[in-house]
């Protein structure tokens, strides 16, 4: 058996779905025997990753399955090892910074409690 990151596209309906767009991209880690399996068992349990829920308005909230967005082969699974990469192109770098300096804080803060 070999393990591959599976990228899992998921659009995110909330209610009637009267809202701004929203799309999920979720990278998973597979096991199976090979890429084709690793795509049917992807798509297969996809409808099961993300169970629906409702919202604090007591909107049901649903993650429907769009498709996969790609799928590596992951080597060996190790400290360090890459599962996932994206390059983006922000409009202001600053603005992109101050962003990822809250979201940096907020993890730490998280961590705190996980101790």
């Amino acid at each position: 058996m070999k393990w591959f990151a599976v990228n899992c596209i998921f659009q995110v309906i909330c209610g009637a779905g009267k809202h701004a767009p929203q799309i999920n991209e979720q990278t998973r880690l597979i096991q199976a025997g090979g890429q084709l399996e690793a795509l049917d068992k992807a798509r297969l349990n996809a409808v099961n990753f993300n169970p629906p829920f409702n919202n604090c308005k007591g909107e049901k909230v649903v993650w429907k399955f769009i498709g996969v967005g790609g799928i590596s082969a992951v080597e060996e699974l190790a400290d360090g090892v890459e599962i996932s990469s994206s390059i983006v192109e922000p409009e202001s770098v600053d603005q992109y910074l101050e962003k990822l300096k809250h979201r940096n804080q907020s993890l730490t803060n998280q961590n705190r409690f996980d101790n």
